[in-house]
């Protein structure tokens, strides 16, 4: 049986993955509080704590520091890292362990949400504060992100990590959302006058070209898509 370490289970992405590696067979570990997994159904399958022989680790703590004592101690024989695309940094130095040899693959995470939080993309705010009705934040409102499902991201992962060869890849929709786009949306879903709407600041998306070519993986869950299925999960968190 493969085994499997999750570096960051009390994380969406963490949850989720420890859900996806155990239904194809993989014993699986990590670290971090079993709360989300519990929420999944799946915490007396997860073994809290980090397993010393691992086949495969993923650090998806988002904590670069952290990252960078991991990389000095002892390199798992299969490594991916989940990073911010804009940490160029730490980008730099998993290419660097990558170059010497080593599995290391880079996974350039551009934002996602989910129904297990924690809620902090724009959308996910703008979404909360149709369910309240309240008004949103107006910087929320003039954001364009690009976000996905983060239960769709987690096979991007899996699938960078299996790959035969180490890449650093983006997993992103590649279509922003702008916050004005997503309050039309959600303040309608949940019945309530839409707000004063400011222009939005554009922004560039992810490009997903290449997790396409080299994974077979796309975002299916994108757009306006996304934005009502976390009204449905701000809607079944009311009730």
């Amino acid at each position: 049986m493969a085994t499997a370490t999750i570096l960051g289970l009390d994380t969406a992405a963490g949850a989720y993955l420890a859900r996806l590696l155990g239904a194809r067979g993989c014993r699986v570990s990590g670290t971090g509080d079993a709360i989300l997994l519990a929420r999944l159904g799946v915490a007396d399958d997860v073994v809290i704590g980090a397993l010393e022989s691992a086949d495969e680790v993923y650090d998806l703590r988002g904590d670069a520091a952290a990252t960078r004592d991991l990389l000095a101690s002892s390199i798992p024989r299969r490594l991916l890292v989940a990073t911010d695309p804009n940490d160029t940094a730490l980008i730099a130095d998993l290419a660097t362990v990558r170059g010497a040899g080593r599995f290391v693959a880079t996974a350039r995470i551009y934002p996602h949400e989910s129904r297990l939080g924690p809620g902090t993309t724009p959308l996910a705010r703008i979404v909360a504060a149709a369910a309240k009705g309240i008004d949103p934040d107006p910087a929320d409102l003039a954001t364009s992100t690009d976000c996905g499902w983060t239960a769709e991201y987690i096979d991007a992962m899996r699938r960078l990590l299996q790959a035969s060869e180490p890449m650093d890849v983006a997993i992103a929709t590649g279509h922003s959302v702008s916050g004005s786009d997503a309050a039309r949306i959600a303040f309608a879903y949940f019945g309530r006058a839409v707000p004063p709407l400011p222009a939005a600041v554009a922004s560039r998306p992810g490009d997903p070209a290449p997790a396409r070519a080299l994974l077979g993986w796309s975002a299916v869950t994108t757009g306006d898509d996304l934005v009502t299925v976390l009204c449905e999960g701000a809607a079944a968190d009311l009730a």
